[in-house]
């Protein structure tokens, strides 16, 4: 017969709480001890005379719970058992594991049941019994159990007991607090656990009836107590031709009453940057620990990103080349690296991109059907793996990947763009001397004034467009307030608006002449296209930088490479116009 235990109203406050994750609460009286499983005469012919449980519940920095249920069987002959959780604690499991002495052991989930979630157990073989006990563990871990509710103080909601089919002998419950958490200074009912040590609670319940939705809650104050959860970890691994492995690794994490994070990244990493959307971090800020298979980094977070919830951290650094590639064959290689990651929480999705020099191309093998291919530029590829829910008791392993790369291609490449440079100035030079015959032939001039109205209207169009670009940068710093902006800003694209359709039709009028005009006017056309397009882009540089994507290092070298070509559309520019000024002297 099915029996369930009702909920118990606590207090006001505790309901309150519990309603936002609509959890039921039950108290169970505590025992003075824990109980021993009394003698019976028929072992093996009930199930509920042969199981005793003991459930142990932590609470892990970073804002998870596990719980450990450890099985005692006194029946012989048993091939398997069904465990399970409340269906309302199902969507916050993040793993589960069963095992015995002697390893895993085979679980599978079993649906169909509203109210439970049901795991279906298999032993390796029956259980063979000589007045003894056959022991198995079964592994929860579940996040967002775990609620800041002030500063330093966390309430945690849990299953008291778990969910069998059948009733059990007894079942005793042990409630490790974190680490410097005192029992007298939590709080927790009462009525449900006993007070034996410091730090740990205990309840014992006998018999534990089958079905069991019980759910009990404790509230404590830590200032080291953390929630912390890494949402993804991206890393990029670039193979140049020049022997250097460079990585870029994006952190993405959401936390509460975190200062420092650690790290863990390949063995060998060496000259290791460390930066988030404000700067670059300094050296008392990190902490670089060699070990033989990994290197330890432990950041100090800046003021800035202790205050945000949702924060970004990127670190880049180098590998040893000859260390994690080996070669074999003439123009074979294979880049074989341990995908190091924290070993304290859970990582959500883990995306890998490896990026080959130019010229190389990947040899797909079947353990990496999931590698995605994806060519970069004409000449080089990268593939991308991703991985998603990873957890501290998860090894990545080792990812060995294969690849072909011919010796001879860095000599190729620099013949190839040279042979390239030299068809594009032959090209231009029979396109410029037929456009000379051209202008030889039928001749066309525009009337100075025509020329010095289109001077004066596409300056006017610069102007605007400049007074429009500062007119922005005060907005977003503040300066200026959000109405006043907003009238300016309408004023300045209706003048816009009128400079660009007069300048239309002047470049209509000077395009009829052709030749040395229509070629002018297309130069100045692609040239404040290219202005336009570097504005976007350095836009868009900002904005990764501010988002933790790149480093301070690319932002400047980006930056740098967008100035260059705003100075050369800005120079032709400049020369077109000078030539049309030339035409109306």
């Amino acid at each position: 017969m099915k029996r369930r235990i009702g909920p118990l109203l606590v207090c006001p406050f505790l309901i309150l709480l519990l309603l936002t994750i609509h959890l039921p609460v039950v108290i169970v009286k505590a025992e003075n001890k824990f109980m021993e499983p009394a003698p019976y005469e028929e072992v093996g012919l009930y199930l509920s005379k042969s199981v005793s449980v003991e459930r142990r519940i932590e609470f892990l920095s970073g804002g998870y719970v596990m719980i450990n249920d450890t099985f005692s069987l006194s029946i012989a002959n048993v091939t398997g058992m069904m465990v399970g959780i409340p269906r309302n604690y199902s969507g916050y499991l993040i793993y589960y594991i069963a095992y015995d002495s002697r390893g895993k052991l085979p679980i599978k989930l079993v649906e169909g049941d509203e109210g439970f979630q049901w795991f279906e157990i298999n032993f390796i073989e029956p259980i063979a019994l000589s007045n003894e006990t056959y022991t198995f563990t079964i592994t929860y871990v579940f996040f967002g159990l775990i609620k800041s509710v002030d500063k330093n103080k966390f309430y945690v909601i849990f299953p008291l007991y778990p969910s069998l089919r059948e009733d059990a002998l007894l079942c005793n419950v042990t409630i490790a607090l974190p680490p410097g958490v005192s029992v007298s200074e939590a709080k927790y009912p009462s009525g449900v656990f006993l007070n034996e040590t410091d730090n740990l609670l205990r309840n014992s319940t006998s018999p534990l009836v089958a079905y069991a939705n019980t759910s009990s809650w404790v509230m404590f104050t830590s200032s080291t107590f953390k929630l912390l959860r890494f949402l993804e970890i991206i890393r990029e691994i670039t193979v140049d031709a020049w022997g250097k492995i460079t990585v870029n690794d994006l952190y993405e994490m959401s936390i509460a009453n975190v200062n420092e994070i650690t790290l863990n990244l390949p063995a060998g990493a060496s000259h290791i940057s460390v930066y988030d959307a404000y700067g670059i971090y300094q050296k008392g800020q990190v902490r670089i620990k060699h070990k033989n298979d990994s290197v330890v980094v432990e950041i100090v977070l800046s003021e800035k990103l202790k205050e945000s919830n949702r924060v970004r951290v990127s670190l880049s650094y180098d590998l040893p080349f000859w260390t994690y590639i080996t070669k074999y064959g003439w123009q074979h290689y294979a880049l074989n690296i341990n995908l190091t990651k924290p070993d304290e929480w859970i990582i959500h999705k883990i995306a890998v991109t490896i990026i080959l020099p130019e010229g190389a191309n990947f040899l797909l093998e079947d353990q990496y059907s999931k590698l995605k291919i994806e060519r970069e530029g004409l000449f080089q590829e990268k593939a991308t793996l991703n991985y998603y829910n990873v957890t501290k008791f998860e090894g990545l392993g080792v990812l060995s990947v294969r690849y072909q790369y011919a010796l001879f291609w860095t000599a190729f490449r620099p013949v190839l763009l040279f042979g390239t440079l030299i068809g594009l100035i032959s090209l231009i030079f029979i396109l410029f001397k037929s456009s000379s015959r051209v202008e030889t032939v039928t001749p066309a001039l525009i009337p100075p004034e025509k020329l010095k109205e289109f001077i004066e209207t596409f300056e006017e169009r610069n102007n605007i467009l400049s007074e429009i670009e500062s007119l922005e940068q005060q907005s977003k710093r503040g300066k200026i307030p959000m109405r006043q902006y907003k009238l300016m800003k309408k004023s300045l694209d209706e003048r816009l608006s009128l400079v660009q359709g007069k300048l239309v039709s002047l470049k209509s009028e000077i395009e009829i002449a052709g030749g040395r005009y229509a070629d002018m006017l297309r130069r100045l056309e692609m040239a404040s296209a290219e202005i336009e397009t570097v504005k976007r882009s350095i836009t868009d540089v900002e904005l990764r930088y501010r988002r933790g994507e790149i480093s301070s290092e690319i932002r400047r070298n980006l930056l740098e490479e967008y100035e260059s070509r705003r100075k050369r559309a800005e120079n032709i520019i400049e020369e077109v116009l000078l030539r049309f000024r030339e035409e109306i002297l």
